[in-house]
């Protein structure tokens, strides 16, 4: 893993309770895989680069902040909407910015054309 517990709760400004320690430890695992799978760049897996644990961090706090199964919540007129339970464990737009270095990117290669040989004469 990229993070550990420790490293979401000083982000956090508190400390974890013991019923958010499994949940906060499962989705460090999630996002430390998340982020391994998007950085297609070799590195070394003995030092990750500092903004691996920036990103998962980040993207633990995101999904503590979703509520499951609830997708909408308005306070004034008190709305709520419902929605069937499904994964938030994605990296944001945000964090896929943030580890854009660490991805290989497509690149093209130029190509031309050599003009043809000139007809052999027979001596």
């Amino acid at each position: 893993m990229f993070a550990t517990a420790e490293d979401v709760a000083a982000r956090l400004g508190r400390p974890l309770t013991d019923d958010e320690v499994p949940r906060v430890n499962a989705f460090l695992q999630d996002a430390s895989t998340l982020v391994a799978e998007y950085c297609t760049r070799p590195w070394s897996p003995d030092s990750p680069p500092a903004v691996f644990r920036l990103v998962v961090c980040a993207e633990v706090i995101r999904w503590l902040s979703i509520t499951p199964g609830v997708s909408r919540d308005k306070v004034g007129e008190l709305e709520t909407e419902y929605t069937g339970a499904s994964s938030v464990q994605f990296l944001s737009g945000i964090a896929k910015d943030n580890l854009s270095r660490y991805r290989r990117q497509l690149s093209s290669i130029p190509l031309s054309t050599q003009p043809p040989c000139p007809p052999e004469t027979a001596p």
